[in-house]
């Protein structure tokens, strides 16, 4: 659903993202799905889409336009309903992950999040 190949160093650096907020990062072993991390600890199961983009990401603009196959593609994952789906984005410039949380009808950015430690500045 994505055009290129994966982002591995991007895919590298959001495992290590992750371990520092307590997560357990796991690959995907299956390729039809479309993402690229489990992160897991004992109160937080997660999957995670990894998405490295060249251009700024607009803050004033709907999420679902801007990745729309990512954000597709996490929403048709084969996991129960309860089991929360995260966009990481991450632009060659912004030195920091943007976390945006995919439901079935909404995508909305987290901004703060006390229990992983994470602040995002860009959030509005």
């Amino acid at each position: 659903m994505t055009r290129g190949k994966k982002p591995e160093a991007a895919i590298a650096e959001a495992k290590g993202f992750a371990e520092r907020m307590g997560y357990l990062p796991v690959d995907n072993p299956y390729m039809h799905l479309l993402f690229d991390i489990l992160i897991f600890k004992p109160e937080s199961f997660r999957v995670v889409k990894v998405r490295q983009t060249r251009y700024h990401i607009n803050p004033d603009g709907f999420y679902e336009q801007q990745f729309p196959n990512e954000i597709l593609g996490l929403r048709n994952l084969p996991f129960p309903p309860f089991i929360l789906r995260e966009l990481w984005l991450r632009t060659q410039h912004e030195r920091v992950w943007r976390r945006l949380i995919v439901h079935d009808l909404s995508v909305g950015e987290i901004g703060w999040w006390g229990p992983d430690d994470y602040t995002n500045p860009h959030a509005r």
